[in-house]
């Protein structure tokens, strides 16, 4: 009668954790303000982002001065001046002149440069955007490894104490010649892994806290409050719904559009400088009184060009311009065929870790309580021995941990969905951050010709 006890004392307290996990799986979604508050700290605060956005601005102040003349020339000489002695006013062709001159490029090219240029800023500008839905990923996907961390050490913990009391209880039996020592060093055993277990997740859970907090720019051990219960929902869109929206809305595939559309604009410049570029000046000679004449001032006024004679260069750069758009349209289809491979494997993965959370919610956990409770009532009439009813106990606790690892596995898969699609585009603006920019990008990109 003490021995049942006992074992009631201690199992109750596993059936009562067993319970709580089981409400807990009925939640919904806990913790979502704080999730959405480390993102907000991420977008506000991680130096890589900050980078990116001070990068893209970088090149969007290039913009103008790439569309603009270069300045205009001013310039001043002192003509004919006899070298005896410098006299202003000895011969008629002596005088000081001033002139002022300006280059104008064949027709189009300013606009072609203005093109690249905008097409560059708008490179970066994508990429700053990519970068933000990439950290919005990480965020994520620590924080539910987090909360896997967490329930995975306290199921440890519970299990530690339990076979704490259940070495005694055995101790007690060999002691009194009712158990095997047997019995007792595989108690041992199993504690000693357990252990182990607890130091590897402990080590595990300092690390992702460590990356989870550099990525909002704070002290490696700051703490970080995670929910007991999440609830992710999978997503409802098919892969062909997911890979569509990401052809479209993926900054990384608006970036390679406007890298195509820079090189189409760096051809098209190349091809341009078959062109002579054009140079206009108007000059004011001051002359003085001299010998042959009372020193009328002289003007004049020069057009000039220059000759693209060099045409093999032009040619090469021509080519060069051609095959970095070939480069960046491989680029684009390299791109959209990795997508359509990370949409595939997280579509899977979700569909897969949503059935097994359902799984064990509903049927494993639920099976493995009922197994434990006919454990119990076998031990009270001898059928089993202690080690059985620990099998069974410990069977419980795992069949836990892998619900909380399905849970959060949806979470991850969930998160790598939404990067991979650009779903989130909409909701990661944070304070601080940068509004729309003003360099529009299309989805169409030049014809290859």
């Amino acid at each position: 009668m003490a021995q049942l006890i006992t074992i009631m004392i201690i199992v109750l307290p596993l059936l009562l954790s067993s319970g709580a996990a089981k409400a807990a799986m009925k939640q919904s979604a806990a913790g979502g303000e704080e999730l959405n508050g480390l993102i907000a700290q991420a977008l506000d605060r991680n130096p890589d982002l900050k980078a990116a956005e001070a990068r893209w601005q970088s090149f969007t102040h290039k913009i103008v001065p790439a569309a603009s003349l270069d300045d205009p020339r001013l310039s001043l000489a002192l003509n004919n001046f006899p070298v005896d002695d410098f006299s202003p006013d000895k011969t008629p062709m002596t005088g000081e002149m001033i002139r002022l001159s300006q280059t104008f490029p064949f027709p189009g090219k300013l606009a072609a440069k203005k093109e690249i240029a905008t097409q560059k800023a708008a490179w970066y500008r994508e990429m700053y955007q990519e970068t933000k839905i990439d950290l919005v990923r990480r965020v994520k996907e620590s924080w539910y490894t987090l909360f896997f961390q967490d329930r995975n050490l306290e199921q440890i913990d519970a299990s530690l104490k339990l076979l704490d009391d259940l070495i005694l209880l055995t101790e007690k039996r060999y002691e009194t010649g009712k158990g095997m020592q047997q019995d007792v060093l595989k108690a041992q055993v199993e504690r000693s892994t357990l252990t182990e277990q607890h130091l590897n997740v402990e080590q595990q859970r300092q690390t992702t806290l460590a990356g989870l907090n550099s990525l909002r720019a704070m002290p490696a051990d700051a703490p970080i409050a995670i929910p007991t219960a999440v609830n992710p929902e999978p997503l409802s869109e098919s892969e062909d719904q997911l890979l569509e929206k990401a052809v479209d809305r993926r900054p990384m595939a608006k970036a390679y559009r406007a890298l195509i559309k820079e090189y189409h604009a760096q051809k098209k410049l190349a091809h341009l400088n078959y062109m002579p570029d054009f140079s206009i000046g108007a000059a004011y000679t001051f002359r003085q009184e001299n010998r042959i004449d009372n020193g009328v001032d002289f003007a004049s006024v020069e057009f000039g060009l220059t000759l693209p004679l060099f045409r093999e260069k032009r040619k090469e750069s021509e080519a060069e311009s051609a095959a970095g758009e070939k480069m960046a349209r491989e680029q684009l289809d390299d791109f959209i065929n990795k997508t359509r491979f990370a949409i595939s494997d997280a579509h899977a993965q979700m569909g897969k870790n949503a059935k097994l959370s359902s799984l064990y919610s509903s049927g494993i956990i639920p099976q493995a309580r009922q197994s434990l409770e006919a454990a119990i009532s076998g031990y009270q009439v001898g059928r089993i021995s202690v080690l059985s009813l620990l099998d069974t106990t410990l069977k419980l606790y795992r069949y836990e941990v892998e619900y909380y690892r399905a849970l959060s596995d949806l979470g991850r898969d969930v998160a790598r969905l939404e990067a991979a699609a650009a779903l989130s585009t909409d909701a990661i603006a944070a304070p601080g951050q940068t509004p729309q920019p003003v360099v529009p990008v299309e989805n169409d990109t030049p014809t290859e010709k």
